[in-house]
């Protein structure tokens, strides 16, 4: 399972790849405020969307949920939350697009830390292939119990760091999906044909759209699922060839066409002040 958000990096015929994964956690959103409860424990669900693409679900074999802090560049270990977490201890729902939901909640003590900004990293393995690291968007913790608060905060949280070693290709893509109308495709992954090469001459004389505008729907709130992740499309099968100009330079730059008499440009005469 990739765990959704910023990109997918598709490969289809190597036998051996290094794969950039992208975790995008629908939650905890950022800034939300978590407080521990009568008994001082804190809780917070860390759901995440499952793209369809490369590694499937059943190929990590566990999670790790780390709490963390401090600046992207410099991240500070807080507290392990849980140790190798397997694929069948996570919890799924179906939202209204159809869309299956995961999800898996931590609980920690409130001494752990004192207030501040924080986030999670989720640590997950696929045996035999590597492993992915992501981090959720920065949340807060307030009515903390430890004597050490956090100081620093932002507004986006570390990068993804993905190795994922694959032993085997990661699918196949059927030629006959570029040629569906872009508009019509409504999978969470869509293709678009490839780019028509310009002619040689222009030969319209008006402008006309070759295909239909795009609808556009604005959200006044966060979505808790994604539409769509990423467009495909396919590599170029034309070339472009050049040659360089062989023809020898004259010998001077008035002869190649670079020079000009600087007096055509004058507007004004030049005269003597004293």
């Amino acid at each position: 399972m990739r765990i959704v958000s910023r990109i997918i990096l598709l490969s289809l015929s190597l036998l051996f790849s290094i794969v950039s994964a992208d975790v995008g956690i629908l939650g905890p959103v950022q800034g939300t405020l978590f407080q521990p409860d009568d008994s001082g424990i804190v809780t917070i669900p860390i759901e995440w969307i499952d793209n369809g693409g490369y590694p499937p679900l059943d190929k990590f074999t566990y999670y790790t949920f780390t709490l963390e802090t401090g600046p992207n560049n410099a991240i500070q270990p807080v507290n392990t939350l849980a140790k190798k977490i397997t694929s069948d201890q996570l919890t799924s729902r179906m939202d209204n697009l159809g869309n299956t939901i995961y999800s898996y909640t931590v609980q920690f003590s409130k001494n752990v830390y004192g207030n501040g900004q924080f986030y999670i990293q989720i640590y997950a393995v696929v045996e035999g292939e590597g492993n992915t690291i992501h981090y959720t968007p920065r949340f807060y913790l307030q009515d903390m119990g430890g004597m050490r608060s956090a100081t620093y905060t932002d507004t986006v949280e570390p990068a993804a760091q993905t190795a994922i070693q694959q032993g085997q290709t990661m699918g196949t893509i059927n030629s006959d999906w570029f040629t569906i109308p872009y508009p019509e495709q409504t999978g969470i992954s869509r293709f678009a044909p490839m780019q028509t090469p310009p002619g040689t001459k222009v030969t319209k004389t008006d402008w006309t759209l070759r295909f239909s505008t795009s609808a556009v729907t604005y959200y006044k709130s966060m979505r808790p699922s994604l539409d769509q992740i990423t467009t495909l499309t396919p590599s170029r099968t034309d070339s472009v060839t050049s040659a360089v100009n062989f023809a020898s330079p004259a010998g001077h730059p008035s002869d190649n066409g670079g020079w000009y008499n600087p007096k055509q440009r004058q507007t004004l005469s030049v005269r003597k002040v004293n």
